[in-house]
């Protein structure tokens, strides 16, 4: 088995609105998700990615198309944070790019979120070995899937 790792990164602000320290604030950062795939390499003779896990250009729209494409220079907040829905509703909401989540923001949550939105993308002959997201340098997280 092998496996093969694609990098995606994008910047986007959010606020923990029930956090009793800095991140109660709007803030932003310069997320980085790194997905992990496992799976054996193509072995159809004169197929474009014989010997590939995936063709990491085909890794890379995926993660554009359904990652960064939709989180970057986004807010991304908590559907139940009542400050940010009253200061942001209605037209300012989208010419902000406020993006309203179910869920708090937090880096644990997202790395979540962005399996959820991944895993139907990819080859069932494919398997999530982990999905890391940096949201600085040196803090990360894992979502290890089952």
């Amino acid at each position: 088995m092998l496996e093969v790792t694609k990098s995606v990164e994008w910047d986007m602000g959010h606020r923990i609105p029930n956090h009793d320290g800095q991140c109660q604030y709007p803030h932003g950062h310069r997320y980085r998700l790194e997905v992990t795939l496992s799976g054996a390499s193509v072995t159809i003779k004169d197929a474009s990615d014989e010997g590939m896990v995936i063709d990491f250009v085909a890794f890379k729209k995926i993660l554009r198309e359904k990652i960064h494409n939709i989180l970057d220079h986004r807010f991304l907040a908590y559907e139940g944070d009542k400050l940010l829905k009253e200061a942001f509703r209605g037209t300012l909401e989208k010419e902000l790019k406020i993006l309203f989540v179910p869920f708090i923001p937090t880096s644990e949550n997202l790395v979540t979120w962005c399996y959820k939105e991944l895993r139907s993308e990819f080859s069932q002959n494919l398997r999530f070995t982990r999905l890391r997201l940096y949201e600085t340098p040196t803090s990360f997280c894992d979502y290890l899937p089952e």
